[in-house]
């Protein structure tokens, strides 16, 4: 069988859109339709077509092909990486969070759960008719399942063209009509007409996608969700992971600067007026953000004349957003950084300007070699960091691997000098603590391997910040890093290796 391109899938979910769209009329059964994804083995990554995939009894997670993958898989995992044993236990105890992520989607009518537990989003999109590429304003997007750049896609890319920002080529920015592109209820709106605003975000408890929905006036069949998981996970780590800022923080007479540098941006690029919600919901504040990233590198190298992204080249914000009076005439700034592909507080332009907070969404910590220099420096300079990953897993194991991280990097760093303070904020024992994400986007992914909770902005993790969690110890200037600290770090790295990170 030829491997499909994106065209192929487009039009495949487009059709199973119509067929879906037949059965919820009056007299149809929606429920004998199917939109689940292909099993793969876990252990030899076959597709398992036309039999029953086999699950692990214990956890109820992996997925195998045959006994002998099962058996073949449980002590030692391909690649000589950590076996099924190591995990099934773990996996058993992530797997009760599967009716929480399931609850979360079925508020929404749409939120439909498919026969192996996944959400089909893509349907979801092609039910709205914003199911593509160029020419979808918010949703557009690559197409294929490759869900960061210079990552691999089991399918042929027929987009390559496609760039993610590319509307900020243009001279003009999308509108809430030709951005959403959906019916005008089922819009959040920023532009409003007089009395239509949403409340003053400081009288309400948004907490969950449906107290926003509720401060929104949007109905739950809007699909909103899908694409306002990005603002409202930055509002979460802020507000409740970093607690940098808060809805009840900040009045008319005590506003609030607040300097955000967001990390690895990539679709975010193709909807930056989304995250003007953050100038609703945060009133009284002055909100700087600056992406960083691989795709913000690429697309402001390839400014135009007259283009939006011209402006960054010349250091001035790319959007820029004023909520309505009422609301707390709160302002966002967006600024994108194209001079450099990571971020590195050396740069010039960030010299005497430290971030109150950086965060990364989706971030992959153990991932991109990227990170580790960001892991550095945010703990050595108490700089407020958090990040979200898709599976509590993963974070949990990103976490294991922050104090091997650290050791490894020591040596390098006493030998060069850097002082006693630098040494213990670098050094010091700290909690990484690692929450279920309330704004993460609606659905489980349609993983064939494994059936573990793992969604977008799935799980959040506060990397450094205040809380009275960590402990704190005396610190004199210029005294090395207690031995007992370093000792149990090296430990701590012991018990683990980078080897069995995905």
């Amino acid at each position: 069988m030829p491997t499909p391109t994106v065209a192929d899938i487009t039009r495949m979910t487009y059709k199973g859109a119509e067929q879906l769209r037949n059965e919820q009329r009056p007299g149809g059964d929606p429920s004998k339709l199917d939109f689940g994804t292909v099993p793969i083995c876990y252990n030899c990554d076959a597709p398992i077509i036309g039999r029953k995939p086999l699950i692990c009894s214990g956890c109820r997670s992996a997925v195998f092909c045959s006994k002998n993958c099962h058996t073949a898989n449980w002590k030692v995992g391909r690649f000589g990486t950590q076996g099924h044993k190591f995990f099934c236990a773990k996996n058993k105890v992530h797997m009760e969070k599967v009716p929480q992520v399931q609850a979360l989607l079925t508020q929404f009518p749409w939120g439909r759960i498919e026969k192996d537990g996944t959400f089909a989003e893509p349907l979801v999109r092609a039910l709205h008719n914003v199911l593509g590429a160029e020419g979808f304003g918010y949703w557009s997007i690559p197409g294929g399942s490759n869900l960061h750049l210079k990552h691999a896609t089991p399918c042929i890319d027929d987009t390559k063209g496609f760039e993610h920002g590319y509307m900020l080529l243009s001279d003009k920015l999308l509108t809430d009509e030709t951005g959403w592109k959906l019916e005008k209820r089922l819009i959040p709106r920023l532009v409003f007409e007089p009395g239509t605003e949403p409340g003053l975000a400081s009288k309400v408890d948004i907490v969950d996608w449906d107290s926003w929905y509720r401060w929104r006036n949007l109905p739950k069949e809007s699909p909103a969700a899908l694409l306002m998981h990005y603002p409202l996970t930055v509002y979460q780590l802020l507000v409740n992971v970093l607690h940098v800022t808060g809805p009840k923080r900040n009045s008319s007479e005590n506003r609030q600067a607040l300097n955000v540098h967001y990390i690895g941006a990539e679709v975010e690029l193709n909807m930056l007026p989304l995250f003007s919600e953050l100038a609703l919901l945060l009133p009284h504040t002055d909100i700087k953000m600056t992406f960083f990233g691989i795709a913000v590198h690429s697309i402001v190298n390839k400014a135009k004349k007259n283009s939006i992204v011209t402006k960054a080249k010349q250091n001035e914000p790319v959007y820029t957003y004023t909520s309505p009076a009422s609301c707390g005439a709160s302002t966002l700034s967006i600024f994108l950084h194209g001079d450099h592909e990571n971020w590195d507080p050396r740069l010039p332009f960030l010299l005497g300007s430290k971030a109150d907070a950086i965060i990364g969404p989706n971030a992959g910590l153990t991932s991109y070699p990227a990170w580790q220099f960001v892991i550095l420096c945010c703990h050595t300079d108490n700089t407020p960091f958090a990040v979200t990953e898709y599976a509590e897993q993963s974070a949990e194991l990103q976490r294991d691997a922050l104090p091997q991280m650290i050791a490894h990097a020591l040596p390098r760093l006493h030998s060069a000098g850097m002082n006693g303070l630098e040494l213990h904020n670098l050094t010091r024992p700290r909690e990484y603590p690692i929450a279920f994400n309330p704004f993460q986007r609606p659905g489980q992914r349609n993983l064939g391997s494994v059936r573990l909770p793992n969604v977008p902005n799935g799980f959040t993790m506060r990397v450094v910040g205040d809380d009275e969690q960590e402990i704190v110890h005396p610190v004199f200037a210029g005294v090395p890093v207690p031995a007992s600290d370093l000792s149990e770090l090296l430990q701590k790295t012991e018990q683990f290796s980078l080897n069995c990170l995905d």
